[in-house]
């Protein structure tokens, strides 16, 4: 609504009805109603413009799209590109790439046309024998693309599994209407490579798949380009885009080399080893192996910091961006971080006696969306010695002095003393945990959004019957 503002003139004396001082009284009248339409105007365009906002915004939702177009070529097993010369598939086809099992003619090329369709996240083997088409995507894409079978274990760690899904689903909606293939241009998808795997293995991936996430920007729900490769060295490689960023990865930096990477993104041997905790992307050894704690090829150790959930891998890798599920929700909260390494001293955990001091050098990462101000109101604490008895009060440390922008790293030193506990070898668990001045711990500031802290387990004066996990000082 516009008020019209009202305008009087002075009145001469014994004038009539009207008769004012002078013309310029009504030139004056005029010229105010003339910028009360003006303004009137102007506000009304307010309203169009913030009206057709609302309208491109409601236009712009993004609907993750159910199928996917892929033209399918034979690939060379060794490096998932298509086999040179190029060769097409079709019916009957048992060269792999047409097919992951290609030594038996009932899972020759599934398909009864080139270029496919399948669901993104389909699950049926079909039956060709009686014209029912196969229809898997990510189901093939993910355990090949994380090279699930090359661990030590035979497995790879569910969060691993989890953000490659997660990655694999993003970049495949990024490009919907699109027609891709199925070789490592894109992401290698070869028929039947599911069935080749353990019931341990296919239990993992359908694990992985279950929540039907994908990557966004903060302020879009549409799909970020999440490109991703195979390896990355100490960092990774600087993409064409903000999310791509160049990022410190030092879990990676004894045995992992640029392979497939060059564009920025999240490696699948990085992700690997966060999921492991181990500086091998096979993981480590069974312990009864002589090879342990090393992997199967005796290479590699633990690395100081393990990631459990695939929210840390993925806002490692992809800097500012939150995480949604199909309905377009977001479930990661703004402040985030991830630990980088610890290094500890003083022969700190997992053992110490009380009243010894030890002190724990954090090289953290902003994961989230927005830059930590430089005025140390952001901490690195822990909850407190928790036990089954209770836990302390938490302890406060120098917060960061500079501004870390998000993908930026920062160094948090802790120290902290052992309590006198209840009895011999009690086990307490240290949470880390970043605070901010005035709001409170990041892993409880948004409801509904928590978000990791990283727990380690100290045993005080003697042995303790729990497991204590390694910790490489």
């Amino acid at each position: 609504m516009v008020f019209k503002r009202k305008i009087s003139c002075p009145k001469l004396p014994n004038a009539r009805r009207g008769q004012v001082v002078s013309n310029n009284c009504n030139q004056v009248r005029r010229k105010t109603m003339m910028k009360a339409k003006i303004k009137g105007i102007f506000l009304l365009f307010a309203l169009f413009l913030t009206l057709r906002s609302l309208k491109v915004t409601y236009v712009s939702a993004f609907t993750p799209p159910a199928q996917i177009t892929v033209q399918m070529f034979r690939l060379d097993p060794a490096t998932g590109a298509k086999y040179q010369p190029e060769e097409l598939c079709s019916t009957g086809n048992i060269n792999w790439g047409c097919t992951a099992i290609t030594h038996d003619s009932q899972h020759a090329y599934p398909f009864s046309s080139n270029p496919v369709t399948v669901d993104i996240e389909g699950n049926d083997p079909g039956d060709p024998q009686h014209g029912i088409d196969y229809n898997r995507y990510l189901r093939d894409v993910v355990p090949e693309e994380v090279a699930i079978t090359v661990s030590s274990r035979g497995n790879k760690p569910l969060p691993t599994l989890k953000a490659q899904a997660v990655a694999a689903r993003t970049y495949v909606y990024f490009r919907h209407g699109l027609t891709i293939n199925n070789s490592a241009q894109y992401q290698v998808f070869v028929p039947y490579y599911y069935d080749t795997l353990t019931s341990a293995q296919q239990q993992r991936v359908d694990e992985a798949l279950s929540d039907v996430w994908y990557m966004t920007m903060p302020n879009s729900a549409n799909p970020i380009d999440a490109l991703y490769g195979a390896d990355n060295g100490a960092t990774t490689s600087q993409g064409y885009t903000s999310y791509l960023k160049s990022v410190p990865d030092p879990i990676s930096a004894a045995y992992g080399s640029p392979n497939g990477t060059l564009n920025g993104g999240m490696s699948s041997r990085g992700a690997s080893r966060w999921g492991f905790g181990h500086t091998s992307s096979r993981g480590p050894d069974y312990e009864t192996s002589s090879n342990y704690p090393h992997d199967s090829n005796g290479d590699g150790n633990f690395w100081s910091v393990r990631y459990d959930w695939a929210e840390q891998i993925l806002t490692h890798y992809y800097t500012g961006i939150h995480i949604r599920d199909t309905s377009g929700t977001i479930l990661t909260p703004v402040y985030r971080w991830v630990p980088l390494s610890v290094t500890w001293t003083g022969n700190c955990p997992p053992s110490m006696q009380h009243g010894q001091t030890c002190t724990a050098t954090f090289e953290i990462q902003n994961s989230g969306t927005t830059t930590w101000p430089g005025t140390g109101q952001v901490y690195l604490w822990y909850h407190g010695w928790e036990s089954a008895a209770g836990m302390a009060q938490a302890q406060s440390v120098q917060g960061v002095t500079k501004m870390v922008a998000p993908g930026d790293t920062a160094t948090q030193v802790v120290t902290f003393t052992a309590p006198d506990p209840p009895h011999p070898g009690t086990t307490y668990r240290l949470r880390f945990d970043l605070f901010l001045d005035g709001y409170g711990w990041v892993s409880e500031l948004e409801p509904g959004r928590p978000w990791p802290t990283y727990d380690v387990n100290v045993c005080v004066d003697g042995l303790c019957k729990t497991y204590l996990p390694i910790i490489i000082k």
